[in-house]
């Protein structure tokens, strides 16, 4: 190609209606605003996103209205003029919300920049990168990360970091914090004899009686196996023996219920539970123990009940 249809090529592809095609054409959200803030430039993924038309936004909006909440149009001007996110008149790959369709809060990755004529500043151009499907993505494997995936219950590794966090708070503001852990009551024989998938309902059945029995503070996990946990948040050990009783009872009820096709003439499967309340000073592996230990009392006394923990290791429940 000749030196002239080379610099022709350029002068096109440098022309108003390609760039406005490349703008057009572009999958992410192209917002472009003068200087006063006033949006000038809304390509058909902005209006995609946001729900609103190019007529109801072009010199009429401003970039305040686009962004949850207004103010961060005011952060992210700041950081274009700041030399800390990408350079000088840019910022690269910062993550903020916008306003999308409904009125929704939409997460996005935005990169910006400054637009300058004869040395003067006239405006700013971003891109938005809808991060939606990226943050269900993560929230998705962060939930399958701590949740047990037969019952739907947290599983022990989540308890362990929910118990530390509840023991600080607790000993912060001085609430009170108690825990029921049980394992079932003649389980392997009634799954040995009717089969997994029957021991699996029996483990459903729990965590569905877990779940409405719980507050909105209030955390249940499946240990391994057979075994339990309740963290009852701003709960004395009197009022958790009341909500545990209350919770066991309601699961006799239903277990003879859900099973009564069976025909068994094994043993009915039942819990035995130990409580204890966090005590002051107290580390979250010795309250766990009494706990523990409560439960062992409870299934050496016939099982199909909750004991009480012994303040001290060893003391008498």
């Amino acid at each position: 190609m000749s030196m002239g249809g080379t610099m022709q090529g350029a002068d096109i592809m440098a022309g108003k209606e390609f760039l406005s095609k490349l703008v057009e054409l572009c999958p992410d959200c192209i917002i472009g605003v003068n200087r006063a803030g006033q949006v000038i430039i809304f390509n058909r993924a902005a209006e995609e996103l946001s729900g609103l038309s190019r007529d109801e936004v072009l010199g009429k909006l401003s970039i305040t209205e686009v962004y949850d909440p207004p103010e961060l149009a005011r952060e992210i001007k700041k950081k274009l003029h700041s030399n800390d996110f990408g350079g000088p008149g840019r910022v690269d790959g910062v993550e903020v919300q916008v306003k999308g369709a409904g009125g929704n809060a939409v997460p996005i990755r935005l990169s910006a920049a400054l637009l300058s004529h004869q040395g003067r500043e006239i405006g700013s151009v971003g891109y938005f990168h809808d991060m939606t499907a990226r943050k269900e993505l993560e929230e998705e494997l962060r939930r399958r990360s701590v949740t047990d995936s037969l019952t739907g219950l947290f599983n022990r590794r989540h308890f362990h970091a929910v118990l530390s966090g509840e023991a600080e708070r607790s000993a912060r503001y001085g609430r009170p914090l108690t825990l029921a852990v049980f394992d079932l009551d003649n389980f392997k024989p009634f799954n040995d004899t009717h089969g997994h998938q029957e021991g699996d309902n029996i483990l459903r059945l729990i965590a569905e009686g877990m779940n409405k029995q719980l507050r909105a503070t209030d955390h249940a996990f499946r240990l391994g196996g057979d075994e339990f946990a309740f963290l009852m948040v701003e709960t004395g050990l009197d009022t958790g023996v009341k909500v545990i009783e209350r919770f066991r009872k309601n699961f006799n009820d239903h277990w003879l219920q859900k099973t009564s096709y069976l025909n068994s003439s094994l043993e009915p499967v039942t819990m035995s539970i130990g409580l204890a309340e966090l005590l002051e000073g107290e580390k979250t592996d010795k309250l766990i123990l009494r706990a523990d230990l409560a439960m062992y009392e409870a299934k050496k006394a016939g099982g199909d009940r909750s004991v009480r923990a012994g303040a001290a290791i060893g003391a008498d429940v």
